[in-house]
Protein backbone atom coordinates (compact mmCIF):
# COMPACT_ATOMS: atom_id res chain seq x y z
CA UNK A 1 0.00 0.00 0.00
CA UNK A 2 2.72 2.57 1.00
CA UNK A 3 4.36 2.38 -2.18
CA UNK A 4 1.17 2.68 -3.93
CA UNK A 5 0.42 5.71 -2.07
CA UNK A 6 4.36 6.89 -3.13
CA UNK A 7 3.67 5.89 -6.45
CA UNK A 8 0.40 8.67 -6.63
CA UNK A 9 2.32 11.12 -4.98
CA UNK A 10 4.79 11.01 -7.18
CA UNK A 11 2.17 13.23 -10.18
CA UNK A 12 0.97 15.96 -8.09
CA UNK A 13 2.63 18.27 -9.46
CA UNK A 14 0.94 17.32 -12.84
CA UNK A 15 -2.47 16.37 -11.83
CA UNK A 16 -3.26 19.03 -9.13
CA UNK A 17 -2.22 22.38 -10.67
CA UNK A 18 -2.88 25.67 -10.93
CA UNK A 19 -4.65 26.28 -14.45
CA UNK A 20 -2.89 27.92 -16.97
CA UNK A 21 -3.43 31.10 -18.24
CA UNK A 22 -5.52 29.72 -20.82
CA UNK A 23 -7.40 27.53 -18.73
CA UNK A 24 -8.38 30.51 -17.09
CA UNK A 25 -9.75 31.96 -19.43
CA UNK A 26 -11.61 29.23 -20.54
CA UNK A 27 -13.10 28.51 -17.38
CA UNK A 28 -13.77 31.94 -16.56
CA UNK A 29 -15.66 31.92 -20.28
CA UNK A 30 -18.14 28.66 -18.88
CA UNK A 31 -18.58 30.89 -15.40
CA UNK A 32 -19.52 33.87 -17.30
CA UNK A 33 -21.80 31.86 -19.93
CA UNK A 34 -23.77 29.19 -17.73
CA UNK A 35 -23.84 31.96 -14.29
CA UNK A 36 -23.13 35.31 -15.68
CA UNK A 37 -19.75 35.70 -12.91
CA UNK A 38 -16.94 37.69 -15.08
CA UNK A 39 -13.61 36.92 -14.63
CA UNK A 40 -14.35 33.93 -11.66
CA UNK A 41 -11.74 31.17 -12.43
CA UNK A 42 -12.66 28.79 -9.68
CA UNK A 43 -14.13 28.17 -6.40
CA UNK A 44 -13.27 27.73 -2.69
CA UNK A 45 -14.75 25.92 0.25
CA UNK A 46 -13.56 24.42 3.31
CA UNK A 47 -13.79 20.44 4.59
CA UNK A 48 -13.30 18.57 7.55
CA UNK A 49 -11.41 15.20 7.75
CA UNK A 50 -12.37 13.67 10.59
CA UNK A 51 -9.82 11.52 13.25
CA UNK A 52 -11.80 8.30 15.35
CA UNK A 53 -9.52 9.21 18.12
CA UNK A 54 -9.19 12.21 20.30
CA UNK A 55 -5.50 13.64 19.41
CA UNK A 56 -2.73 13.47 22.70
CA UNK A 57 -1.20 16.45 22.32
CA UNK A 58 -3.52 19.95 21.61
CA UNK A 59 -6.63 18.23 21.42
CA UNK A 60 -8.69 21.28 22.17
CA UNK A 61 -7.20 22.57 18.75
CA UNK A 62 -8.49 19.97 16.88
CA UNK A 63 -11.86 20.01 18.58
CA UNK A 64 -14.70 21.13 16.30
CA UNK A 65 -18.26 22.87 16.47
CA UNK A 66 -19.87 19.33 16.41
CA UNK A 67 -17.95 18.24 18.87
CA UNK A 68 -15.39 15.83 17.28
CA UNK A 69 -12.16 16.16 16.72
CA UNK A 70 -10.68 16.60 12.61
CA UNK A 71 -7.99 17.92 10.65
CA UNK A 72 -9.12 21.09 8.61
CA UNK A 73 -8.60 22.12 5.20
CA UNK A 74 -9.80 23.81 2.06
CA UNK A 75 -10.28 22.87 -1.61
CA UNK A 76 -10.20 25.19 -4.66
CA UNK A 77 -11.91 23.65 -7.62
CA UNK A 78 -12.80 24.91 -11.08
CA UNK A 79 -16.47 24.03 -12.31
CA UNK A 80 -15.92 20.81 -13.53
CA UNK A 81 -15.16 20.21 -9.95
CA UNK A 82 -11.52 19.35 -11.08
CA UNK A 83 -9.68 20.36 -7.95
CA UNK A 84 -6.92 22.98 -8.55
CA UNK A 85 -5.19 23.12 -5.19
CA UNK A 86 -5.67 21.69 -1.61
CA UNK A 87 -4.20 23.13 1.98
CA UNK A 88 -4.84 20.58 4.51
CA UNK A 89 -3.25 20.15 7.98
CA UNK A 90 -4.85 22.71 9.76
CA UNK A 91 -6.64 21.62 13.52
CA UNK A 92 -10.61 21.61 13.12
CA UNK A 93 -11.07 24.09 15.23
CA UNK A 94 -8.84 26.95 12.40
CA UNK A 95 -11.71 28.98 10.56
CA UNK A 96 -11.80 28.43 6.84
CA UNK A 97 -9.94 32.09 6.55
CA UNK A 98 -7.38 31.98 8.45
CA UNK A 99 -6.16 28.77 5.91
CA UNK A 100 -7.06 30.93 2.98
CA UNK A 101 -5.13 34.30 4.05
CA UNK A 102 -1.92 31.56 5.01
CA UNK A 103 -1.98 29.67 2.08
CA UNK A 104 0.36 30.16 -1.07
CA UNK A 105 -2.18 30.91 -3.33
CA UNK A 106 -3.36 34.16 -0.99
CA UNK A 107 0.32 35.12 -0.57
CA UNK A 108 1.20 34.79 -3.97
CA UNK A 109 -1.62 36.01 -5.56
CA UNK A 110 0.14 38.29 -7.83
CA UNK A 111 1.64 34.66 -9.06
CA UNK A 112 -1.90 33.34 -9.13
CA UNK A 113 -4.40 35.56 -10.72
CA UNK A 114 -4.21 38.15 -13.76
CA UNK A 115 -5.95 40.95 -12.78
CA UNK A 116 -9.88 41.37 -11.79
CA UNK A 117 -9.85 37.52 -11.72
CA UNK A 118 -11.05 35.88 -8.34
CA UNK A 119 -12.65 32.84 -6.36
CA UNK A 120 -15.82 32.59 -4.77
CA UNK A 121 -16.61 31.73 -1.66
CA UNK A 122 -19.47 31.66 0.79
CA UNK A 123 -19.28 34.11 3.19
CA UNK A 124 -17.07 32.71 5.47
CA UNK A 125 -13.99 34.09 3.61
CA UNK A 126 -13.49 37.59 3.97
CA UNK A 127 -13.79 40.05 1.03
CA UNK A 128 -10.30 40.87 -1.26
CA UNK A 129 -9.27 41.69 -4.04
CA UNK A 130 -9.19 37.97 -5.37
CA UNK A 131 -12.08 36.64 -3.12
CA UNK A 132 -15.55 37.04 -3.43
CA UNK A 133 -17.60 35.98 -1.33
CA UNK A 134 -21.34 35.78 -0.50
CA UNK A 135 -22.80 38.70 1.46
CA UNK A 136 -22.94 38.09 5.12
CA UNK A 137 -26.34 39.12 7.01
CA UNK A 138 -25.12 41.49 10.05
CA UNK A 139 -26.37 41.46 13.65
CA UNK A 140 -28.83 44.66 13.25
CA UNK A 141 -29.58 44.56 9.33
CA UNK A 142 -30.79 42.37 6.76
CA UNK A 143 -29.97 41.85 3.27
CA UNK A 144 -30.68 43.89 0.86
CA UNK A 145 -32.53 42.33 -2.48
CA UNK A 146 -29.45 43.12 -4.58
CA UNK A 147 -27.34 41.32 -2.15
CA UNK A 148 -29.98 37.99 -1.44
CA UNK A 149 -30.52 37.68 -5.33
CA UNK A 150 -26.81 38.22 -5.50
CA UNK A 151 -26.09 35.31 -2.80
CA UNK A 152 -28.51 33.35 -4.56
CA UNK A 153 -26.99 33.72 -8.23
CA UNK A 154 -23.46 32.38 -6.62
CA UNK A 155 -24.80 29.26 -4.60
CA UNK A 156 -25.93 28.03 -7.80
CA UNK A 157 -22.26 27.64 -8.81
CA UNK A 158 -20.97 27.16 -5.28
CA UNK A 159 -22.69 24.10 -5.05
CA UNK A 160 -20.12 22.59 -7.68
CA UNK A 161 -17.32 23.07 -5.14
CA UNK A 162 -19.79 21.04 -2.25
CA UNK A 163 -20.03 18.51 -5.19
CA UNK A 164 -16.36 18.09 -5.53
CA UNK A 165 -16.06 17.73 -1.78
CA UNK A 166 -18.82 14.67 -1.56
CA UNK A 167 -17.43 13.13 -4.66
CA UNK A 168 -13.77 12.61 -2.84
CA UNK A 169 -15.25 11.46 0.22
CA UNK A 170 -17.68 9.25 -1.79
CA UNK A 171 -15.21 8.22 -3.30
CA UNK A 172 -12.36 7.78 -0.85
CA UNK A 173 -14.29 6.49 2.25
CA UNK A 174 -11.12 6.55 4.82
CA UNK A 175 -11.44 10.60 4.38
CA UNK A 176 -14.45 10.15 6.23
CA UNK A 177 -12.91 9.01 9.34
CA UNK A 178 -8.96 8.69 9.90
CA UNK A 179 -8.07 5.99 12.60
CA UNK A 180 -5.10 6.99 13.48
CA UNK A 181 -3.82 8.80 17.06
CA UNK A 182 -2.31 11.95 16.47
CA UNK A 183 0.66 11.93 19.22
CA UNK A 184 3.10 13.74 17.31
CA UNK A 185 3.24 16.12 14.72
CA UNK A 186 5.05 12.69 12.85
CA UNK A 187 1.56 11.59 12.95
CA UNK A 188 -0.26 14.14 10.51
CA UNK A 189 1.65 13.61 7.45
CA UNK A 190 0.97 9.60 6.93
CA UNK A 191 -2.56 11.14 7.12
CA UNK A 192 -2.16 13.73 4.50
CA UNK A 193 -0.39 11.67 2.14
CA UNK A 194 -3.18 9.26 2.36
CA UNK A 195 -5.47 12.69 1.63
CA UNK A 196 -3.33 14.31 -0.94
CA UNK A 197 -2.95 10.84 -2.66
CA UNK A 198 -7.22 11.00 -2.86
CA UNK A 199 -7.41 14.22 -3.67
CA UNK A 200 -4.65 13.30 -6.78
CA UNK A 201 -7.06 10.19 -7.75
CA UNK A 202 -10.35 12.65 -7.82
CA UNK A 203 -8.43 14.54 -10.47
CA UNK A 204 -7.82 11.26 -12.29
CA UNK A 205 -11.33 9.74 -12.19
CA UNK A 206 -13.68 12.52 -12.18
CA UNK A 207 -14.57 12.19 -15.89
CA UNK A 208 -16.04 8.58 -14.81
CA UNK A 209 -19.29 9.62 -13.61
CA UNK A 210 -20.91 8.08 -10.35
CA UNK A 211 -24.08 7.49 -9.14
CA UNK A 212 -25.56 10.76 -7.16
CA UNK A 213 -27.49 9.03 -4.63
CA UNK A 214 -23.75 7.57 -3.54
CA UNK A 215 -22.61 10.92 -2.13
CA UNK A 216 -25.33 12.61 -1.32
CA UNK A 217 -25.38 11.77 2.21
CA UNK A 218 -22.11 13.52 2.45
CA UNK A 219 -23.24 16.50 0.64
CA UNK A 220 -25.95 17.14 3.09
CA UNK A 221 -23.27 16.38 6.05
CA UNK A 222 -21.24 19.24 4.13
CA UNK A 223 -24.29 21.79 4.06
CA UNK A 224 -24.30 21.06 7.94
CA UNK A 225 -20.65 21.90 8.51
CA UNK A 226 -21.61 25.37 6.95
CA UNK A 227 -19.82 28.57 8.20
CA UNK A 228 -21.54 30.73 6.99
CA UNK A 229 -21.90 33.09 9.91
CA UNK A 230 -18.21 33.06 11.56
CA UNK A 231 -17.02 36.01 9.53
CA UNK A 232 -17.27 39.88 8.97
CA UNK A 233 -16.59 41.22 5.65
CA UNK A 234 -13.85 43.40 5.59
CA UNK A 235 -11.95 45.67 2.25
CA UNK A 236 -12.21 44.64 -1.14
CA UNK A 237 -16.31 45.43 -1.15
CA UNK A 238 -16.70 46.91 -4.35
CA UNK A 239 -16.12 44.46 -7.08
CA UNK A 240 -18.45 42.29 -5.48
CA UNK A 241 -20.90 44.87 -4.71
CA UNK A 242 -20.78 45.87 -8.57
CA UNK A 243 -20.71 42.21 -9.51
CA UNK A 244 -24.21 42.11 -7.75
CA UNK A 245 -25.83 44.94 -9.76
CA UNK A 246 -24.22 43.47 -12.69
CA UNK A 247 -27.42 41.24 -12.60
CA UNK A 248 -29.94 43.64 -12.65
Amino acid sequence: MRWACNAILKHREQVIKWPSIEEQWNISGRMRKAHGFVNCIDLIDGTLFPLAFAPMVNREDYFTRKGDYAIKGIVICDDAVRITWVEMGWPGSVNDNRIWANSEIYLGKDKYFEQLEYLLGDSTFLTSAVMIPAFKKGHNRNLSEEQRFFNNKLAKIQIKSEHCIGLLKAWFQHLQSFRRVLQDKQDLDPILRQAMYACILHNLLINHPVLPDWFDETIEELDQDDELNQSVEQSGGDTRHSLSYSFF
